[in-house]
């Protein structure tokens, strides 16, 4: 029961320890650790109506799809549980905060409409050809926030690379989010990765157990 899987999952944990921070990892280890006792589970099961002599073989696939199901569920739960998305949203929504709001707010302001209008007219290609580097560097930091700080339905760029835009301010006035946001990302596509591969053979056994002319009509 998942004994293909299993070395799979244990690289990913393996590549967890090497890229990210302790506390981290040892949370993509409890994972898979969970997956190992709902595996378990699974197995104790299967070897419980193995020995029911009560049960036929239309039984005994009906009962194991059952235990399948049941897998697949606890699976789900555990997904649910352990995402970071709710997080890395909130992370996100930090990068967004203008760092010098605080300030005075009315000349930031007009220093910044002052750039927008510059750039007004000109078409994202044309925005990046002029100074493409100094944005990704952060080194132009009024234009940075000139454009990032553009009012809603007013966008100068696309949302793809203000998000990007976001992260290098962020690098530079909020580090420990940005690394956090990081890790809290790289955990996620791991888990990922590893709920997807479960997912995948649970129901790969499921199908084994379904009558035939189900199996005939899915494929």
């Amino acid at each position: 029961m998942l004994d293909k899987i299993i070395p799979k999952l244990r690289l990913q944990v393996a590549k967890a320890h090497k890229i990210l921070p302790s506390d981290i990892a040892a949370s993509i280890e409890k994972v898979y650790n969970d997956i190992l006792l709902m595996r378990d589970f699974t197995l104790n099961e299967f070897q419980r109506i193995e020995d029911d002599a009560n049960l036929n073989a239309n039984d005994r696939d009906i009962a194991r799809r059952q235990v399948l199901e049941k897998a697949i569920t606890k699976l789900e739960m555990l997904k649910s549980r352990r995402s970071a998305a709710d997080l890395i949203e909130r992370l996100e929504a930090r990068l967004s905060e203008d760092p010098e709001a605080n300030g005075d707010r009315l000349l930031k302001f007009l220093k910044e409409r002052e750039v927008r209008d510059r750039l007004a007219g000109m078409t994202e290609s044309q925005i990046l050809s002029h100074f493409e580097k100094s944005l990704l560097e952060g080194s132009n930091q009024l234009l940075l926030d000139a454009i990032l700080n553009a009012p809603p339905g007013f966008e100068m760029l696309s949302a793809k690379l203000l998000k990007k835009l976001k992260r290098v301010r962020g690098k530079h006035y909020y580090p420990e989010v940005v690394a956090q946001l990081e890790s809290m990302q790289e955990m996620n596509a791991i888990l990922i990765k590893m709920f997807s591969m479960v997912r995948a053979e649970l129901d790969k056994l499921r199908k084994k157990y379904l009558p035939i002319y189900i199996v005939e009509k899915s494929a």
